[in-house]
């Protein structure tokens, strides 16, 4: 009965180590199992960190690129700013620079504008003619820039007819109340001698303080002031003529009187 116990023993005590066995096998399994998952994990977490950091390192280098243009396009704000500053400060001192000028161009312009009217009335008759034809400096409504051209059209055709010869035809009145048509042989702007086609009608022309003046003078030489005059057409030949000036320097004298 002993003999039979002990290998039923041996055989249980067998069955139970065999039981333990496989319990701490299944354990470390399960252990060997969680360990590779928590190493997956991990692997999976470094895969991910690695590429979380190699995409904030690329966010990082982009934001350092654009902080450095911001801080470029900042500094070129700011100097933009002071170039506009000054340029601003050089525009108001260049536009008051403006004003002032204006100021005394336009004082200028009026005084100008009162000689050449004043003048206006001595002028020979063709050269009034093409003044009033120019514009009219007493209109209100010219602004600057056209008075001033007008003033320097007016001076323009002043210094053209001073420095010729010219001949115009019209009609003048006589002492005796009718109109005789005559040729005028003008001399610039100071001087001027008139005759008639016949000859009968001879006279002088020159400003005065009442205004531009026709005086006949039968002294004159008529043949002398039509010589004149077609030689200056360009109808004769050129040849010396005797006109009288000094008359002229009387006759100044006596119209101012």
């Amino acid at each position: 009965m002993r003999s039979l116990i002990k290998p039923i023993s041996m055989v249980i005590a067998l069955c139970c180590a065999m039981t333990v066995q496989a319990d701490t096998v299944s354990e470390l399994e399960q252990l060997i199992n969680k360990w590779l998952q928590i190493e997956n994990q991990n692997n999976k977490l470094n895969t991910h960190w690695l590429e979380q950091k190699s995409s904030m390192e690329q966010t990082l280098t982009l934001l350092d690129a654009e902080q450095q243009q911001l801080s470029e396009l900042n500094q070129r704000r700011k100097k933009s700013t002071s170039e506009l500053t000054q340029k601003r400060e050089q525009l108001v001192t260049k536009q008051s620079e403006l004003e002032n000028d204006q100021q005394q161009l336009n004082e200028q312009l009026t005084r100008i504008s009162q000689q050449l009217l004043s003048l206006q009335v001595q002028l020979p008759p063709p050269l009034l003619s093409s003044w009033k034809n120019t514009g009219d400096l007493t209109n209100s409504q010219l602004n600057t820039t056209d008075k001033l051209q007008t003033a320097l059209k007016m001076l323009g055709l002043l210094r053209d007819f001073q420095q010729r010869i010219s001949i115009h035809e019209m009609a003048i009145l006589h002492p005796d109340g009718q109109e005789v048509w005559v040729k005028q042989l003008y001399l610039g702007a100071a001087q001027a001698w008139f005759v008639s086609e016949d000859l009968s009608y001879v006279g002088i022309g020159f400003p005065s303080d009442l205004g531009w003046q026709w005086e006949f003078d039968p002294s004159i030489n008529a043949e002398q002031v039509a010589l004149g005059i077609a030689v200056q057409q360009k109808k004769r030949a050129a040849d010396w003529v005797t006109l009288p000036i000094l008359s002229y320097a009387k006759n100044t004298q006596k119209g101012a009187k």
